[in-house]
């Protein structure tokens, strides 16, 4: 290498010898992205008294890991090189002090003033020192550096760190005896809906009831209905339109939309020969499939209800290959439109002539020349193409097409449905294949697509043809809406259905038997309890459905049916005796467990913000919160897709490798966060996140973070599941485990007892975290975060100064 020109600086020698030496292939060949400037190091105090230096941080640090293994001290040609060399010893030697004894991560140290280099061991002298200019690959002098620090050496040696600091006795508690199968194990619903059951899945299935008719006419929630969410809960299930002026938020009565109108309007009197195209956007399960039965069905004023021709292709049935497409389009159309009233009966040979009429007159000359050389040959050729017509699916879509709109000059409109449940590439290519469509039919086109699917590429092919459209959007109906909503019409049929008497029977073997009339009352009582007392719990029942209605419906039915809600707690209730509302933790016990006996990580609708794996490469049950924390503190800020609150995946990643954590343990431990809707990606992926995505926190991962991790029953239910590396710790839950299976329930005092076990070992994998200095700069994290919460369930659990939750928390903007 050459060394530095005289006069050169200390950023000369940074960009002309110390990141040609560290990076490039035939020199250390130290990956770019482990190479931290001094924005992303951490600062230290070094020596003492009036040799004291305040703040002082390296040039470079090489992390290993997310292990800071290598300090790199440059200076400019005037200055001391062995002072540089100590200087990043005494840094090296203040990392490695935060680390458990005999575990010193920050174990090389290199130095140069652009014309002599300096490199060893943090705790001794150099053992190189040389001139920049003997340094090329094949010397003896490179070849003695590149086996002190080179890239092999420094990750082997990364890789031995990380044994050491790795716990490798983490295990899941019930991972023992009987464990297994206990967790595994369910139990019955209660009895009290049993009678009732048929009536209330009918109103409250997360089964897809567009095309139900008593939904759609009855149960919609329009837009003049829709109740204010609080403060908190806003910021995350509120949808936020784009300022563009051609977005517009779809407004309904319970009798008209009158910009869905005004669009199929216009679209009739401007139809020429190209058709058109809209875009319905919204989350999914907000009611884009409900809303577009319902318009068709009850809101289109009759003059257009007359001249308007419908079909409906549910992309849920169309095929995984997007190259079969057109065809399966095609197909699905032609049964569809018949289906919803088209006048065609393609069995009849006259509406069969109706359709292909124009391909017919295509023909005629060469019928006639065939039944001149022939008698009856014209009539047989012109049979076997109506049968080949009918039977070729672009044919018979362009004939449907041109009779209706050409012909009969009527219109015709297909909704592409449940587009929006695919995944981002397949609603691209639904938007690539309607255009299509379109122009094949010049018919009017509505394509169902997720709201951040069209954010995220409305810039790219192929949406970017979309440029002057108008893009209607729809937002979710609360959680509390949709519940009402149903809950009044599965009242009506109740009085009409029911058994006159409906029975069940309490836990402790008494049968009880009221009049289908309280029937009705017992509901209203559930209702009110849950979602109109001024408490937590229905915030907690929102931000866990989120946008999803049909998530939201689950939910209703399983506080109602599940074995861990006793019929005499849901009588109780609605009877306004025995308890002045639900006990939270009963709730919350249906909602994590639904018919399992315990919580595991297939039950119900919470997910264990504790987890992790033993088999990552620093296994801590902290991550989890940390990603959730930092993804919650940005929900306002704009994003680096440029939408509210996402995060690209490198940035989440550099983040959490800043706070000590390994690359690959975050990835998984994100796609964990996903498929348990805790995060969504703005693919709207439920499972996938690719290095180029970003993800945002959900509405159900604040909840966790805010709500649930203060409550003693989401606590000690979490515990069995948890991995960690504490054998005395996971002996009591197991043992507590078989108390409740013998018992059925554990108590109160019990519960607090294992959690607050459970506190002291999330504070020393506090402690543990401390060691790392990224972790040691954070003013605020998770882990600090999520331990005051589980204090905060102890002291209330205790009653001892319980202050009321939800004022002035860190989460809450």
């Amino acid at each position: 290498m050459n060394p530095v020109l005289d006069g050169a600086t200390e950023g000369d020698v940074e960009t002309q010898i110390l990141t040609p030496l560290l990076t490039r292939a035939e020199l250390l060949a130290i990956p770019l992205d482990e190479i931290r400037s001094k924005e992303g190091i951490s600062a230290r105090d070094l020596g003492k008294g009036a040799k004291r230096k305040i703040g002082y941080i390296p040039d470079f640090c090489i992390y290993k890991q997310s292990l800071p293994v290598l300090v790199v001290e440059a200076k400019s040609p005037s200055s001391d090189v062995v002072a540089a060399y100590g200087e990043a010893r005494l840094y090296a030697t203040e990392i490695n002090r935060s680390f458990p004894a005999g575990i010193n991560p920050c174990c090389r140290v290199i130095a140069t003033n652009g014309i002599a280099l300096l490199a060893g061991h943090w705790d001794a002298d150099p053992a190189i020192s040389t001139k920049i200019e003997l340094l090329a690959p094949g010397t003896s002098t490179f070849d003695d550096l590149s086996a002190l620090l080179g890239n092999e050496i420094l990750s082997r040696l990364a890789s031995q760190l990380n044994d050491a600091l790795r716990s490798k006795s983490f295990k899941r508690p019930f991972n023992q005896g009987a464990g297994p199968s206990q967790i595994a194990s369910r139990i019955e619903p209660n009895t009290f809906a049993a009678d009732l059951a048929p009536v209330l899945r009918r109103y409250f299935s997360s089964r897809d009831q567009s095309t139900d008719e008593e939904i759609y006419s009855r149960a919609y929630i329009s837009s003049n209905e829709i109740t204010s969410y609080d403060r908190i809960l806003e910021s995350y299930l509120k949808d936020r339109l784009s300022r563009a002026k051609r977005r517009v938020e779809v407004r309904t009565t319970k009798r008209k939309s009158d910009i869905v109108t005004k669009t199929i309007s216009n679209f009739q009197e401007s139809r020429q020969n190209s058709g058109d195209i809209q875009l319905v956007t919204g989350g999914v399960g907000v009611g884009k499939s409900l809303f577009a039965r319902r318009y068709k069905e009850f809101l289109q004023p009759r003059p257009l209800r007359d001249k308007n021709h419908w079909a409906f292709l549910n992309f849920n049935n169309a095929p995984e290959d997007y190259h079969l497409w057109d065809k399966w389009v095609c197909e699905a159309f032609a049964k569809s439109v018949v289906a919803e009233g088209a006048p065609i009966d393609l069995r009849d040979p006259i509406d069969q002539e109706r359709v292909f009429s124009s391909d017919l007159e295509d023909r005629k000359a060469f019928y006639d020349r065939m039944e001149a050389s022939q008698a009856g040959r014209g009539g047989l050729e012109r049979a076997r193409d109506l049968e080949a017509w009918r039977l070729d699916s672009l044919i018979l879509t362009r004939g449907i097409s041109r009779y209706l709109q050409g012909d009969r000059g009527e219109n015709l409109i297909v909704v592409f449905d449940n587009v929006d449940r695919r995944e981002t590439e397949a609603q691209l290519a639904a938007f690539q294949i309607a255009l299509w469509f379109m122009d094949q039919t010049k018919c009017l086109v509505i394509l169902q697509m997720r709201d951040s699917t069209f954010e995220a590429f409305k810039h790219k092919p192929p949406l970017d043809t979309y440029r002057t459209g108008q893009i209607f959007h729809i937002s979710p109906p609360r959680f509390v809406d949709v519940v009402k909503k149903r809950l009044e019409l599965s009242l009506e049929v109740l009085a009409a259905e029911a058994p006159e008497h409906v029975k069940f029977e309490t836990r402790s073997g008494m049968h009880i038997s009221y009049p289908k009339s309280r029937a009705g009352e017992f509901l209203k009582g559930i209702y009110v309890e849950l979602f109109q007392r001024p408490n937590n719990l229905s915030r907690m029942l929102e931000a866990l459905a989120g946008r999803n209605v049909r998530r939201a419906l689950d939910m209703f039915m399983a506080i109602i049916t599940s074995g861990h809600m006793p019929e005499e707690v849901i009588v109780g209730v609605a009877q306004g005796s025995g308890f002045r509302s639900f006990p939270e933790y009963r709730i919350l016990r249906a909602l994590m467990r639904q018919d399992y006996r315990y919580f595991n990580n297939n039950s119900g609708f919470i997910a264990n913000i504790f987890n992790c794996d033993s088999r990552w490469q620093r296994p801590m049950n902290m991550l989890l919160s940390e990603i959730l924390f930092y993804l919650i503190s940005l929900r306002k800020v704009r994003g680096d897709n440029g939408q509210m609150g996402f995060v690209a995946l490198p940035r989440l990643l550099a983040n959490m490798e800043a706070l000590g954590f390994v690359r690959s343990d975050i990835e998984d431990a994100a796609r964990f966060c996903l498929t348990k809707e805790l995060i969504e990606v703005e693919t709207s992926s439920l499972d996938t996140i690719r290095e180029r995505d970003s993800v945002k926190a959900t509405a159900s991962g604040w909840a966790h973070m805010r709500l649930l991790s203060s409550r003693i029953e989401y606590l000690s239910a979490v515990l069995p599941t948890t991995p960690m590396d504490d054998k005395t710790l996971a002996a009591r839950v197991f043992d507590l485990m078989q108390v409740e299976n013998r018992a059925g329930q554990i108590h109160l005092h019990q519960a607090v007892n294992l959690v607050e076990g459970f506190e002291k070992y999330l504070r020393r994998q506090e402690a543990a975290l401390m060691s790392f200095p990224g972790y040691v700069d954070a003013k605020h994290s998770g882990a600090k975060y999520i331990v005051a919460k589980v204090q905060e369930a102890l002291t209330f659990a205790r009653k001892e100064n319980a202050r009321v939750t939800g004022q002035g928390d860190l989460l809450d903007f």
